[in-house]
């Protein structure tokens, strides 16, 4: 057996050397075949060396090569064997006529396998192969896997020839093993169906012309009256089945073509509708728009009218003083009062905003223009405040004056002509007439609409940034302090209460950082210069507290941190805690302070210079030994009325007093 394998190519496994000759011997084919390059080792050398002589696999490449059970191994003559080997060969070289066909046919049935492979896997694998199996357990002769449960023989290699699919399977088995062909029973035919004959439609002149002379003669027309009779006398007539069928088909078919053309007519019956009511609906609109049209000149006539007696009065209009202007332009403001009154009617009977669309109002302004100009270049804002009241008053129902404010241009054109005429007046008023202490700039400027208002602004905001620079915080604390305590100690701090001087304008500043940074500067100055003391708080709390809403978030800490900086360089030089002779006025300073401080702060200061010191003396004074817990009691009574109510409702506070009692108990508890 081992004498066979080695004349195949193969080598026993029992010997390395054997092994390393079957090794080199197989190294010698350089040039393999397409067949012994999917074959492997189960190639036959005898055909390994026919294919590489002659370029072709002369075996049957549609037969499984070298598997056969191993018992049919010494009953297969080798003749028979070259027999199906030479006519497998000639079979597989003439595939295009039928002869070859038949004769490959007689060959796979005489197939004999050639090759009888042994159910040892060792005689079968190479020197190293076989080792590595042998390390891992297996036995010949038995199956792979862990308990030999596995195949014992090699899985069998199968050859497609040229032109067979991948599915294909008439010769994958041996000859032997193949089962006799039966042949299946036909499977009963299924019935016939009728065949279906399709409608053709054809059109009405081409029915008449095919039709029989005997149905022209009975042919009725399908949009008359008598369609039921004459389909019935049609169909009572002996025709044969083909004619009756073509009578249906030719029938349906008229019926189609009628109700097309009477869906037909009326769609161009709906469709002359519309357009008849299209038409009668621009008429209508023509003769409305006409009729508008018509209501829309005659206004117009009036308001031109109207406008040129406007332009008549206004240049008959002569003002020589600021008394004389009302009276003057009365028949002025009679006219406007007209033009508004026909712009109104108008508008009602049009559907339209003729003033808005006309720009009546820069007409109306326009006419006033020259008037405004003189009578506010004479005017004396202190002698005559409420001008600009009395001469804008009586336009109120023509003109239009925006709540907010807007950019001069965007500005109305009433609001332009204020702009013209009022505020060169205004600025020169403010610049070299205007007294702080008057309210009559107040009254001016809120007879004024905001975008007016906005263009003194920067005027007013000047003004007051010059009278806030010229006071010296210091000399004005230093001339408070030597005056406390007399009658005029209020009226040293005047030059610092900013909040009479500048706080009643804010209103008419509109961009006021600059301004109240320079107060808050000015206010903590005057902190630094502040000799703290129970008579000069209130007045100094009196210059702080307005400012503090007003100024800036930035400019409210600031000023802030310095309340606070002086407060707690007072507390630590000022307040004790004593049960002999207690200081209270720094404490009632304090809680003044309580409103203008923030609560975080203030709670700081207090826990730091007020409970701190009182826990820790109340704490010695329980520990000593002569302690009068009774005095101790009343004490710590007084202390917690010194609380206002809403003060002593602060939940941190309640928390030190708590503490306190804590202490006392504890103390109680120890005797």
């Amino acid at each position: 057996m081992s004498a066979d394998l080695s004349a195949n190519g193969f080598s026993d496994s029992s010997g390395d050397s054997d092994a390393d000759h079957s090794h080199g011997q197989w190294k010698q084919h350089r040039h393999q075949s397409k067949e012994m390059h999917m074959l492997g080792i189960w190639a036959d050398e005898e055909h390994q060396t026919t294919g590489r002589s002659n370029g072709t696999f002369r075996g049957q490449p549609s037969k499984p090569i070298g598997f056969i059970p191993a018992q049919a191994e010494n009953d297969i003559p080798m003749t028979q064997i070259d027999s199906s080997s030479s006519s497998s060969s000639s079979s597989s070289e003439s595939d295009g006529d039928s002869d070859s066909d038949s004769e490959s046919e007689a060959s796979d049935t005489n197939f004999k396998p050639t090759n009888l492979p042994s159910k040892d896997f060792g005689k079968f694998a190479n020197s190293t192969i076989w080792n590595m199996m042998k390390n891992m357990g297996y036995k010949p002769g038995e199956g792979l896997g862990k308990h030999g449960e596995g195949r014992i023989e090699p899985i069998q290699v199968t050859h497609r020839r040229a032109g067979e699919g991948i599915s294909f399977s008439g010769s994958e088995t041996p000859a032997a093993s193949t089962p006799p062909r039966t042949k299946k029973a036909p499977a009963p035919k299924a019935p016939k169906m009728p065949a279906y004959r399709k409608t053709e439609y054809k059109l009405l002149e081409e029915i008449e012309h095919r039709t029989d002379a005997t149905m022209k003669e009975i042919f009725v027309d399908m949009t008359s009256s008598a369609e039921a009779e004459s389909l019935s006398e049609l169909l009572a007539k002996k025709l044969s089945q083909t004619d009756k069928e073509k009578l249906i088909i030719d029938t349906r078919l008229g019926l189609d073509l009628a109700f097309n053309r009477l869906e037909e007519l009326n769609r161009e019956r709906l469709a002359v509708e519309a357009q008849k009511a299209a038409v009668e609906a621009e008429i209508v609109a023509l003769t409305q728009s006409s009729e508008q049209r018509s209501i829309r000149l005659a206004g117009l006539r009036e308001i031109d009218e109207a406008i040129s007696e406007i332009r008549t009065v206004s240049q008959s209009i002569h003002i020589d003083s600021t008394e004389a202007a009302l009276g003057n332009m009365n028949k002025l403001y009679e006219a406007c009062t007209r033009l508004r009154d026909i712009a109104n009617s108008v508008e009602a009977k049009c559907k339209y905003s003729v003033w808005n669309e006309l720009q009546l109002e820069r007409a109306v302004s326009e006419s006033f223009y020259q008037h405004f100009l003189r009578a506010f270049r004479l005017w004396s804002p202190d002698e005559t405040p409420d001008l600009i009241n009395t001469l804008v008053s009586p336009l109120s129902a023509c003109i239009e004056m925006r709540p907010e404010i807007s950019t001069a241009d965007e500005m109305t054109p009433f609001e332009s002509l204020l702009n013209a005429a009022v505020i060169p007046r205004l600025k020169l008023y403010i610049g070299t007439e205007w007294a702080l202490s008057s309210d009559t700039l107040a009254q001016v400027l809120n007879q004024l609409p905001p975008a007016v208002v906005a263009c003194v602004s920067s005027d007013i905001e000047a003004v007051l940034q010059r009278n806030v620079d010229v006071v010296k915080p210091r000399v004005v604390m230093e001339k408070y302090h030597r005056e406390l305590g007399t009658d005029t100690e209020w009226s040293a701090l005047e030059p610092l209460r900013f909040d009479h001087s500048v706080v009643p304008w804010m209103p008419f500043i509109y961009n006021s950082t600059e301004l109240l940074t320079s107060v808050r500067r000015k206010l903590c100055t005057m902190l630094d210069c502040w000799s703290i003391s129970s008579e000069s708080n209130d007045a100094v709390m009196a210059l702080v507290t307005p400012w503090m809403e007003l100024l800036p978030k930035k400019d409210q800490r600031k000023l802030a941190s310095k309340i606070f900086e002086r407060l707690d360089a007072m507390l630590d030089a000022e307040f004790n805690i004593s049960t002999q002779q207690q200081r209270i006025w720094p404490f009632n300073l304090l809680l003044k302070w309580h409103g203008v401080l923030a609560n975080d702060a203030w709670l700081a200061l207090t826990s730091k210079h007020v409970f701190g010191k009182f826990l820790s003396h109340l704490r010695l004074w329980l520990e000593s030994p002569d302690a009068d817990y009774a005095e101790i009691a009343e004490w710590y009574w007084q202390w917690r009325q010194l609380f206002p109510a809403a003060i002593f409702a602060m939940p941190d506070i309640q928390n030190i007093f708590r503490q306190a009692l804590v202490c006392m108990a504890y103390a109680l508890d120890r005797l």
